[in-house]
């Protein structure tokens, strides 16, 4: 099965960040002979709608399966494949339900209202990490040009749609999704139990960031992670 990691980072701002969390992917991927693709280049705006472009390497480029991984994610070196098409119940998408202990759903009622669709939301997955299959494109449609919602981004507007689309889908462990918030909900030590921890919502300060990743990537390098 033909299969990719993708991450994205768009500006040069971005390098410090990279340069320190890409290598991880790309071992990632190497490791569990995956190919590696870094999107750089934006083509929509919100930048996080980007990840759309993920149909078009599923479908224009042949791949039956790309594994999505933010570029402010880094990666132990003891991650496994948690994505894997021969382990049962990864023919669908793959990403951490964070509607859990982050209610989302009023929000995202009406938000699908706005656009004329009816849900009954049961789930809202963090989109940071994540595994989709090509026949499940669908759930990267994109509004109607012109009327691009950011609530929570792209995020929000995904999660509707693998509800209209009804899309099959499996939770992932939050320990491939460790975010702070995560980290407190589920009682993680980011450096033991993290095999992929995402610095969400921590881009206001990129220098600031790139010093916790630095710091993070040091102590996982102490513990042979």
């Amino acid at each position: 099965m033909k299969r990719a990691v993708v991450t994205m980072a768009f500006g040069t701002e971005w390098d410090k960040v990279l340069a320190l969390t890409q290598p991880r992917i790309e071992d990632f991927a190497k490791r569990n002979e995956i190919d590696f693709i870094l999107i750089n280049r934006s083509v929509m705006d919100p930048k996080d709608y980007n990840k759309s472009l993920l149909a078009n390497i599923l479908v224009g480029r042949g791949y039956e399966q790309c594994i999505y991984i933010d570029c402010d994610c880094l990666v132990a070196k003891d991650c496994d494949d948690f994505a894997n098409p021969k382990e049962q119940g990864n023919d669908g998408f793959i990403a951490f339900d964070e509607g859990d202990f982050l209610d989302r759903k009023e929000g995202m009622k009406k938000l699908a209202a706005q656009y004329g669709g009816t849900i009954t939301p049961t789930y809202y997955f963090n989109f940071g990490v994540f595994a989709i299959r090509r026949k499940h494109v669908g759930l990267l449609s994109l509004p109607p040009l012109g009327t691009v919602p950011n609530h929570f981004g792209m995020q929000t507007w995904a999660n509707i749609q693998a509800h209209l689309w009804d899309i099959p889908l499996s939770g992932l462990d939050p320990a491939y999704n460790c975010m702070t918030s995560v980290e407190d909900q589920y009682g993680l030590d980011r450096h033991k139990d993290a095999y992929i921890i995402h610095y969400a919502g921590q881009s206001g300060d990129l220098d600031k960031l790139a010093a916790t990743i630095a710091a993070d990537d040091a102590k996982l390098k102490e513990l042979g992670r």
